[in-house]
């Protein structure tokens, strides 16, 4: 084979994939309570394919003709475990596909589904994370997530496209390599900006036909991995600001160790008028040192993540971050020295789980929060470490007093650690919001190693 720096792939398929590569390959999954809908290719065959399906482990497979690269089958049982794969006239299988039929959440849509022990994307990983999203000039949605598994390379990204404001999904590409990417749609041109892998390098990629073909990507600022005792460059798919003529998103440098961890934040920018392929236009603040106020208010632990900019109702441009249940981290930016890093700006109470939250300003003022909750019915379980089965909607006026506004899902009254609806991202359209929600849910690994990706319009 040549050598290449390309990232899309239709589909990617590892150099040892063997028979695998070019036949019959399913790229999208959709599980329902009575069925199933699904995608596929094949560039190996234009003949006729056959979809064989049947209960999980059970040799007696239905065969049917397959006239389109898209099917739904109906006619299953609710709560069950089945099988299928495609074969091709010419004899090639694609992978054997798992799923387990169940109702989708109200409200929403299904962009793809994988079963925890389905090895399709194994060279990566089992579950779906990163969910990321934007809206293109054609008014296309375009929906991405990435494959995650511990100790699996986790650098497979796979986008999804929607032409009717999510109700329907379709496979557009692989990006092999790139894990945690944000999409930016700025100025006629699609940017995914993320990692090669876990703590990785930064690097951006572009396409300029709404996602279908994208360029090589661009080195930004050099990483290291997850067992090194520095760790390396950390994000996940945070969104974009633009202020006085600046993008701005956040970042960290660190680690998870057995040792405990410290992940220090930065600061992400560069001039929106400047060309977002050229490493020397962006900027990437001094990392934050776990020390000082910081240190007294965290004690052992330096983990401040995931920040969400905003400009707060004082004029300052501040980033709130995850960082314990019920309270967050506030840090402040100073947009005149994009090389400065962060200051410590104050803890703030909120009703926040352990896991990401979503601030996004409301037009003429105020502010909206999605993000985990804990309830009176929650807080009987005694639960730990983080909750994500309940996912909630506030408003703040200046984002120190939360009001309740609604629960957009609410499972609190089922096994907490095997369901969560988690890193909402967003595209907010004068006020109506477009969500993928990173979900764990009907038959889950856990709370955490997600199997669904999810689309909600709230």
């Amino acid at each position: 084979m040549r050598g290449s720096t390309r990232i899309h792939h239709r589909p990617y398929y590892p150099p040892t994939a063997g028979d695998r590569y070019g036949g019959p390959y399913i790229c999208r999954l959709a599980p329902r309570e009575d069925g199933f809908a699904f995608e596929w290719l094949d560039s190996s065959c234009d003949g006729t394919h056959t979809l064989h399906y049947g209960l999980r482990g059970s040799e007696e497979k239905n065969a049917l003709t397959l006239t389109a690269p898209t099917a739904d089958i109906g006619g299953l049982e609710n709560g069950t475990e089945y099988e299928f794969f495609v074969e091709a006239e010419n004899g090639r299988r694609s992978c054997t596909r798992l799923f387990r039929t169940a109702p989708v959440p109200d409200g929403a849509a299904v962009i793809n589904y994988l079963h925890p022990e389905d090895t399709q994307y194994e060279f990566s990983g089992r579950y779906l994370c990163s969910p990321s999203l934007a809206r293109v000039e054609n008014g296309r949605l375009i929906a991405g997530m990435d494959l995650y598994g511990n100790r699996m390379a986790q650098n497979l990204t796979v986008l999804f496209y929607s032409d009717d404001d999510g109700k329907n999904w379709r496979y557009l590409t692989d990006l092999y390599p790139f894990y945690w990417g944000s999409l930016l749609y700025h100025r006629g041109v699609l940017y995914i900006l993320g990692l090669t892998t876990e703590y990785g390098n930064l690097q951006i990629a572009c396409s300029k036909d709404g996602g279908t073909t994208w360029s090589s990507p661009v080195n930004l600022f050099y990483g290291s991995n997850n067992q090194c005792p520095y760790g390396g460059m950390h994000r996940a798919p945070m969104h974009f600001i633009q202020h006085s003529g600046r993008l701005y998103t956040t970042c960290e440098y660190g680690c998870w160790t057995k040792n405990g961890s410290t992940h220090c934040p930065a600061i992400l920018s560069i001039d929106a008028d400047a060309d977002l392929m050229i490493p020397e236009n962006w900027y990437c603040s001094d990392f934050m040192p776990f020390e000082g106020e910081w240190k007294k208010a965290s004690g052992f632990r330096g983990d401040a993540i995931e920040g969400n900019i905003v400009i707060a109702p004082d004029g300052g441009m501040y980033s709130y971050m995850r960082w314990k249940i019920g309270s967050l981290l506030r840090l402040r930016i100073d947009p005149e020295e994009p090389e400065k890093a962060p200051e410590f700006a104050g803890i703030l109470k909120a009703p926040v789980s352990n896991s990401m939250f979503r601030l996004i300003p409301k037009k003429g003022g105020g502010y909206r929060m999605i993000t985990n909750r804990m309830t009176p019915v929650l807080e009987t379980k005694k639960l730990s470490f983080s909750v994500r089965c309940v996912l909630s909607e506030f408003e703040t006026d200046d984002l120190e007093h939360f009001r309740f506004v609604k629960d957009i899902f609410n499972y609190e009254n089922d096994d907490p650690s095997k369901i969560g609806f988690q890193y909402p991202t967003f595209i907010d359209e004068d006020g109506m919001l477009s969500l993928v929600i990173r979900t764990a849910y009907n038959g889950a690994d856990n709370f955490h190693n997600s199997n669904y990706m999810l689309f909600y319009r709230m």
